[in-house]
């Protein structure tokens, strides 16, 4: 307590204490009077100086050019909501892709998937007044058609339409072939060569199931065709067509480049897979 009560005297004093500035000569050492004050008034002065310099820097960093160079500490309003559009945008592609690696997966595994169009769930069919019964008119043609074929006799072979062997396939590229199909060391397809920039055709009518790029396929390209057929087309040097979209037999659907890790070349690997198995190429395409 003493030892406070003994600085609060020694700051009184040093406040009302008189200072005097004066010059001297060194020749003479003649002293020259200059401007006298107390202790309050440098006290003063000197908070009212440090205010103005504290409100310059303030003025110079929150309106002068000095604020670019400075790093934001905030985000604006319309920052705020153009990154927020750009996240719900990277969570709806995020869904889609997700959407179609997990039909994929179905494909491979031999499920028959009936469509790739996501259906709105708003989009529901009142079908509770449906009448499925037959008609009177209907029940009697039945009749009728079942009582002449009854006794007819097949004069022919019947052959099953959804056999590979009905189909016929466009070859998806012009070239040689310098790799083939060998299941035992994990080789789904075929390596065909040809020259650089090649148009790469589909081998069947269908849709695409899913187009992006692999590490080490590159520029792949799956596309989905009856009977649970699916075609696949690697290291293509660039696509022109995007998913779900429906394709012709015989329709460029890309172009032969040198895209991903396991290309040594200009070529084109080719695979054909049913019901989640591959098969081999050859067997159903004359290259």
């Amino acid at each position: 307590m003493t030892r406070l009560k003994h600085i609060l005297n020694w700051l009184f004093w040093r406040l009302n204490n008189s200072f005097k500035v004066v010059t001297v000569n060194k020749t003479s050492l003649k002293e020259t009077f200059v401007t006298q004050f107390n202790g309050y008034q440098l006290l003063s002065y000197s908070l009212y100086l440090l205010t103005l310099i504290s409100i310059g820097i303030f003025l110079l960093m929150s309106y002068g050019p000095i604020r670019h160079l400075l790093p934001k500490s905030e985000l604006s309003k319309k920052e705020i909501i153009d990154i927020m559009i750009h996240v719900d945008s990277l969570e709806r592609d995020l869904f889609i892709k997700k959407q179609y690696i997990d039909i994929i997966n179905k494909i491979v595994q031999g499920e028959v998937v009936d469509s790739f169009i996501t259906v709105s769930k708003d989009s529901t069919l009142i079908i509770n007044d449906l009448n499925l019964n037959p008609s009177k008119a209907d029940s009697s043609l039945r009749k009728v058609v079942e009582a002449e074929e009854f006794y007819n006799i097949p004069t022919g072979d019947i052959k099953d339409l959804n056999l590979l062997e009905n189909f016929i396939f466009f070859k998806p590229v012009d070239g040689i072939i310098v790799s083939e199909f060998n299941n035992l060391e994990n080789h789904f397809g075929v390596d065909i060569v040809t020259t650089e920039g090649a148009s790469v055709k589909t081998c069947l009518d269908g849709v695409v199931l899913f187009t992006d790029w692999s590490v080490e396929g590159g520029n792949v390209i799956l596309i989905q065709h009856t009977n649970n057929l699916i075609s696949v087309y690697m290291h293509n040097s660039s696509v022109t067509k995007k998913t779900n979209d429906f394709v012709k037999a015989g329709e460029v659907i890309g172009i032969v480049g040198d895209s991903g890790e396991l290309s040594s070349g200009p070529h084109l690997h080719f695979e054909l897979w049913q019901n989640g198995t591959p098969i081999n190429p050859q067997d159903y395409i004359d290259f």
